[in-house]
């Protein structure tokens, strides 16, 4: 409803002006038919009274007649009554009801109410009646019975056997009184109309202009209040109940805006708040329904908030689009529900919108949430990708043994290159005089075992060299042998062969410190496989643009059902018994797919793996220098 629709285009206006057309209506119809009845029945005494008139006269001719025995001049008055204005029928009927004169002669000797219908005798008593007539018109039927009087008895016998004498029926014409009454309210129901007409549209201009044009502004402002518009406000004129009733509108529609304006800076603010979490959260409704997310959730797993929010929280972050069983997984939404626990915190794979993997881990817990005047009872998850934490905490971990691997490596290096430049010196001096004969030999054993120490020293330096985003050209043989030297004491330990295959001189272009890392992960992987003693080989050749490492043990080899469970943060099962962090092949993996790798395996129970590094050929791509 609008201001300037008008009192019939509201829908209000029309269901008041549906109730006034219906009970004007009504009223009006009423007081008409009460005031067209009254008018008939007026009508229809006043000719019954002129029928009982002239019926009376009718019966003082007749008695006179009868008395002089005229019974033609009787007939002849009969007939001459008949033709008078507004008379229709007269008829004289004798005791026993059968016409004996009439003012129509060929209705005489025939039964009255056979003719009419009306069953007229003896005991008949004076009456007036609108009824129909004979040919269809209306009329009022005037019925008189003549009594017997002493000086009739001569002829008629006495009063007592003989009571009526004869019986008068007049029928007076009223067909004008039908067309008078109707002719009335036709006339009425026009004067009716207009009257009603008149009053409606007084009515319902006053309305229009007192009530439904306030109400409508009210309306339309609360209709753009609803849509948004915090700024709308009713129109108000006048001091009215209606006036106070917009007032009221507008200090309400006023609180309101600043409630919602106050609501959306904190829902803003507490949204930045969340998404200044690292780690992921999201709210879930009690029909497993996403209510809101912050932005690490939707990085973590390529989503947007729009595609996030009102999604299943199964379909997001398991793309399955029915629940999770919770006989295989830790479903939040049914421990905390059925368990009655408060809160919980358990290890997830979930699966990204391009089909990747990311493992996390979930502390969830419950909430209550008002939501539309509802109270919902919702599970609160805090999100933390694992592989982000491992690898941070690997690569903190790696460096801070880079740094004291390299400050070890620095002060033992210094020493023996200073011991080793001091012995070359002795030599030259003990050059021009008589030593020992051993004495060369001595010097020989003390500079190479000296020079062995600081290969071993280089090497251990170049691995532990900090990660960084600078690429090399990078020889894999010598990459090989450097880590396999470092690896020695511990293969003799455990009394594994370590065997390393090089076909030609393969290089590739990457971080060697990243690589290192990830070479010296691998063998050592292969050695803790095998605490029995075994043989390692390591072998790598270029081929069809790629260079390929494999690391090929003898040990236990590796479950079919765990092959997939190796790459997981966290998860160690370690042949020797020896306890891992579990980060080393995932960090390995994520490593080797920085440098457009891959990483693989194939193994078989009892007898051994072999994992697989296909990096691209530096030779094979170009960029080579």
């Amino acid at each position: 409803m609008t201001a300037s629709s008008g009192p019939f285009g509201s829908a209000l206006g029309r269901r008041i002006l549906t109730l006034l057309w219906v009970v004007l209506t009504l009223c009006s119809l009423l007081f008409l038919a009460i005031f067209v009845a009254s008018l008939r029945n007026r009508q229809i005494n006043e000719h019954a009274d002129a029928a009982t008139q002239v019926n009376t006269m009718l019966e003082a001719a007749l008695k006179n007649a009868m008395l002089n025995r005229d019974l033609p001049g009787l007939r002849n008055m009969v007939v001459e009554i008949g033709k008078e204005r507004n008379i229709g029928e007269i008829y004289i009927l004798n005791p026993e009801g059968d016409i004996r004169f009439a003012s129509d002669a060929s209705r005489e000797g025939t039964s009255f109410s056979a003719l009419t219908g009306q069953e007229v005798n003896a005991q008949v008593l004076p009456s007036a009646v609108f009824t129909t007539g004979p040919d269809g018109g209306s009329i009022v039927r005037s019925v008189n019975p003549v009594n017997n009087e002493p000086r009739c008895q001569s002829c008629h016998g006495s009063v007592a056997d003989h009571p009526v004498n004869g019986i008068l029926v007049l029928d007076y014409a009223a067909d004008d009184v039908v067309n008078d009454y109707r002719r009335i309210a036709i006339i009425l129901a026009g004067a009716g109309l207009a009257v009603l007409l008149a009053a409606l549209f007084t009515i319902m201009s006053a309305i229009n202009r007192h009530i439904l044009k306030p109400v409508a502004g009210i309306h339309a402002a609360a209709n753009r209040f609803a849509a948004g518009d915090l700024s709308a406000r009713a129109t108000i004129s006048g001091s009215d109940e209606l006036s106070d009733l917009g007032q009221q509108f507008n200090d309400m529609a006023k609180r309101v805006g600043e409630n919602v304006q106050a609501m959306k800076v904190n829902e803003r603010f507490l949204q930045e708040l969340i998404d200044a979490v690292p780690d992921g959260m999201r709210v879930i409704g009690p029909d497993y329904r996403i209510l809101k997310v912050n932005a690490a959730y939707c990085r973590q797993l390529g989503e947007t908030p729009e595609t996030a929010i009102a999604k299943p929280c199964h379909l997001s972050s398991h793309a399955s689009r029915v629940p999770c069983s919770p006989t295989l997984f830790t479903c939040p939404m049914v421990e905390l529900a059925q368990g009655g626990k408060g809160s919980l915190k358990c290890r997830h794979r979930h699966i990204r919108q391009d089909g990747s993997e990311v493992f996390v881990e979930v502390s969830a817990a419950r909430a209550t949430l008002e939501q539309d005047g509802q109270s919902l009872d919702c599970i609160i998850e805090s999100i933390r990708d694992l592989s982000n934490q491992s690898e941070a905490a690997h690569g903190q971990r790696l460096a801070e043994i880079g740094q004291l691997a390299a400050g070890i490596a620095h002060e033992i290096h210094n020493p023996l290159w200073s011991i080793h430049l001091a012995i070359d010196a002795i030599r030259k001096d003990m050059a021009s005089t008589d030593k020992p004969a051993s004495a060369d030999g001595y010097f020989d054993v003390a500079s190479r075992e000296i020079s062995r120490c600081l290969d071993v020293t280089g090497r251990l330096l170049r691995v532990s060299e900090p990660s960084s985003q600078e690429r090399v050209l990078l020889r894999i043989d010598t990459l090989l042998r450097d880590v396999g030297g470092l690896l020695t004491y511990q293969a003799k330990q455990t009394g594994v062969t370590l065997d390393i295959e090089v076909s030609g001189t393969p290089r590739v272009i990457a971080n060697e410190s990243d690589l290192g890392i990830v070479i010296l992960n691998l063998a050592q992987n292969a050695i803790h496989a095998m605490p029995r003693g075994g043989r390692l080989t390591i072998a790598a050749a270029a081929a069809d643009g790629n260079v390929t490492m494999t690391f090929a043990d003898e040990g236990v080899g590796i479950a079919p059902e765990d092959i997939d469970r190796i790459f997981w943060p966290f998860w160690s099962k370690r042949a020797d018994g020896s306890s891992g962090t579990g980060l080393g092949l995932s960090i390995c993996r994520a490593t080797v797919e920085r440098m457009k790798g891959d990483l693989t395996v194939t193994s078989i129970v009892a007898k051994g793996s072999t994992f697989r590094v296909v990096l691209p050929d530096a030779d094979f791509s170009g960029e080579s220098s």
